[in-house]
């Protein structure tokens, strides 16, 4: 079965499934998709996922997007080192973390990683070609995302709340974790997966929320996610971006 990836770097939605595939030693071809070049945009991408988003995985030629998605997707099909809790109960807390991290986690620090990260992207970009980019995005939401990260254009009070927020998952992971060692139960999961490819930048993005007296769990399970052969493979995976704009990982 051939099964390809078009994924930017180790981070965020694409450092999601590269984990998943890593964990399962499941073979794959890998595109790399350079998202500070906006490779996401051009008519050959867009053609594999109209929405203009990595990471996509087309497996026996079928198209499957959206990361968390992808990750069950290949649980499903590949069910050698299950990502998914066997008790039903712990299945449902792991769902519940993934839909808590899907809808608050992940947009809450993206929005502050676009606002280090993005400006500098451009930079070198004149207003004329920025427009042209611009209007290649899909999506009018990611068009306006783009063009406010652009101008360090976010309003203060959406950058507060997404931190309020990411205070919020912060003080929800400490407590679970104080009661078991994975965020769904006895078992590293997909909640794990999924937590781990954003917020594990958190520590540095939010050092006032994330430290070693306000969370010492969450960042010692940052150390052991980080230890795992199958997270580290999926750091290990290229990286192709300017070196002065990256977070720091």
């Amino acid at each position: 079965m051939t099964l390809e990836l078009y994924h930017a770097e180790p981070v965020a939605n694409s450092m999601k499934v590269l984990i998943c595939l890593k964990e399962k030693g499941i073979d794959f071809v890998s595109h790399y998709v350079d998202l500070h070049r906006f490779e996401q945009h051009e008519p050959w991408f867009v053609a594999i996922n109209p929405n203009g988003q990595v990471p996509a995985l087309i497996h026996d030629g079928h198209v499957i997007t959206e990361s968390t998605v992808i990750m069950e997707y290949l649980d499903d099909v590949f069910p050698a080192t299950a990502l998914r809790p066997v008790d039903s109960v712990d299945r449902a807390r792991m769902r519940i973390l993934n839909k808590f991290i899907d809808e608050t986690v992940m947009p809450s620090v993206s929005i502050h990683a676009w606002r280090r990260m993005v400006p500098r992207i451009v930079a070198h970009i004149g207003k004329e070609q920025w427009e042209r980019l611009l209007a290649r995005i899909p999506l009018k939401e990611q068009q306006d995302k783009w063009r406010a990260a652009a101008a360090d254009a976010f309003p203060e009070q959406e950058l507060a709340e997404a931190t309020r927020r990411v205070g919020i998952a912060a003080e929800r992971f400490e407590r679970i974790l104080a009661r078991s060692p994975w965020l769904a139960g006895s078992n590293f999961s997909l909640a794990d997966v999924n937590a781990y490819a954003h917020a594990n930048m958190a520590p540095r993005l939010f050092p006032e929320l994330m430290n070693a007296r306000a969370t010492p769990r969450w960042l010692d399970w940052i150390e052991r996610m980080r230890a795992r052969p199958g997270v580290s493979a999926a750091h290990a995976m290229p990286d192709r971006t300017d070196p002065r704009v990256r977070l720091a990982r």
